[in-house]
């Protein structure tokens, strides 16, 4: 490849953020920050239209059903029904109760037993003492929902079957689409597949979940598919995971060349504000997520005006992070996205963060990425990967490049490029990348601290505390201890903490 890729120094992106240019160079239709909106508010730029139990901390359901293991009665608290009578009755506006046991089976909703916008169907458990084991016949998950809108599921254990959460829509066409499925605080390993799978899902939050061991028959540890709009991937931690432990894939393949759309047509590239763009993931927020020690590292294909903040994403058995797409068209490629304070670690010779295919016009800033091994760098990791006949107006600010070296990119003069590298810049350097998200805050010795230009688009560091200008390259903005009490942005009875220890 070619060396020369277009590079902006820290000063000529501050010239851009002067001009009040914080999106894509080309105009992303929605303003420079982007947050997890409150009821009624908005998500890069269009009215919300999450599930109102992860948006409103005041919802109250209509009504409690209560089941447990052996349930029979009528679904008070004191005589608690089947999780089978549950489902059956289940209407908008309901909330089921599972108290604490161990449960084994699979249930289902479908189109006819929707909640809806102000009346979500929620389940939910009593205390983290509940755990199901999925069965093994039909389609083998534990929850699955097939056209089914405005369904949260919070606080599970999910033990085997073919998938965890199984959550899609009715058709690629953007109305048949399904809304406002919200996964919550939700553990689920040891799947056939993928421990959570959407697809054609619009409106949709995975957050505060743990998804590891995905098996050789899919292996993921979240997969989005088929040309799902409007998502918060948020808090989640994958590992262990057969294949990509991150996939988003709007797999034009399908739903494009199985609807007889050219790839080339607004119908398969368009925009979703258009009800278009069935061959796109748009409008996605990825952030605050630990995604570590799978074979594969992110896939994100044929995603558009996508917000990568915030996140510790690796080591990897093959490669990192890739940008890319499966068609040569170049409408489809992952384009116009926004990569900010992340921390990516190789430990081999295969890429770190890659962009291929046309996947262009993406804002690459503030982001630590790393070619290490325990005993120091490893001159071998590729981190970037820049497919130059394609991809030509990326723009790199303000990272920090440790060990390895690149393929068809070079970094500007005002990005810190290191040849040497020491455990002691973090406060506890998992050398098996099996650490806690928090052994990789930065100590007072790490050279690149407050080397960075503060994003209005990244204003807060991994854990919700404002940065300062100049900022910390990656996703930890503080070290050390300090007791506080942090009250997240978002959601009903999820992520409260009180006062605790929290880093500093």
């Amino acid at each position: 490849m070619r060396e020369g890729v277009t590079v902006f120094s820290a000063l000529g992106m501050g010239m851009l953020l002067a001009l009040g240019i914080t999106g894509s160079v080309t105009g992303a239709p929605y303003e420079g920050l982007v947050k997890v909106p409150q009821r009624g508010a908005t998500f890069f730029g269009a009215s919300e239209r999450f599930n109102r139990y992860y948006t409103d901390p005041s919802y109250v359901p209509d009504r409690v059903l209560h089941v447990s293991p052996d349930g029979s009665g009528d679904g008070s608290k004191a005589s608690p029904m089947s999780v089978d009578s549950a489902f059956s009755q289940a209407r908008a506006g309901d909330e089921l109760l599972f108290l604490d046991g161990r449960y084994q089976g699979c249930w289902e909703l479908d189109d006819s037993q929707s909640g809806t916008y102000d009346k979500p169907i929620v389940i939910k458990t009593q205390s983290p003492a509940v755990s199901i084991d999925c069965c093994n016949s039909g389609r083998a998950t534990c929850f699955n929902f097939e056209g089914a809108n405005y369904i949260a599921i919070d606080g599970f254990h999910l033990n085997g079957g073919s998938y965890g959460v199984r959550a899609v829509g009715l058709d690629y066409a953007a109305a048949g689409h399904q809304k406002g499925i919200a996964i919550l605080n939700t553990t689920a390993g040891n799947q056939y597949k993928d421990p959570f799978f959407t697809g054609q899902s619009d409106w949709l939050v995975l957050e505060g979940n743990t998804g590891h061991d995905g098996g050789d028959g899919d292996g993921h540890g979240i997969y989005l598919s088929n040309g799902g709009d409007w998502a918060i991937v948020r808090n989640n931690e994958l590992y262990d995971n057969s294949n990509s432990d991150f996939q988003i894939n709007a797999d034009p393949e399908s739903t494009c060349a199985e609807d007889d759309i050219p790839y080339d047509d607004p119908r398969c590239h368009g925009s979703a504000l258009e009800q278009l763009g069935q061959g796109v993931s748009e409008f996605i927020l990825v952030e605050g997520n630990y995604f570590h020690n799978s074979d594969v590292g992110p896939n994100l294909t044929s995603t558009r005006n996508l917000v990568l903040r915030n996140n510790i994403i690796g080591p990897y058995s093959r490669h990192g992070t890739s940008f890319w797409q499966e068609t040569k068209v170049p409408q489809l490629g992952s384009s116009d996205n926004r990569i900010e304070h992340n921390l990516f670690i190789g430990n081999n010779n295969r890429h770190v963060l890659q962009t291929i295919r046309w996947s262009d016009r993406n804002l690459i800033r503030n982001n630590i990425l790393m070619g290490v091994t325990p005993s120091g760098i490893n001159p071998d990791t590729i981190l970037v990967e820049v497919e130059q006949d394609t991809v030509t107006h990326n723009l790199f600010s303000g990272n920090v490049y440790i060990g390895g070296g690149f393929d068809g990119f070079s970094p500007s003069p005002g990005e810190q490029r290191l040849k040497r590298f020491s455990t002691s810049w973090f406060q506890h350097f998992p050398p098996d990348g099996r650490g806690r998200a928090e052994d990789y805050r930065l100590t007072a010795s790490a050279p690149f601290l407050d080397s960075a230009v503060l994003l209005p688009t990244t204003p807060r560091d991994m854990e919700g505390r404002p940065r300062r200008n100049p900022v910390n390259p990656g996703p930890w903005e503080y070290s050390g201890e300090l007791r506080a009490i942090i009250t997240p942005e978002h959601s009903p009875d999820i992520g409260r903490t009180e006062q605790s220890k929290i880093p500093r």
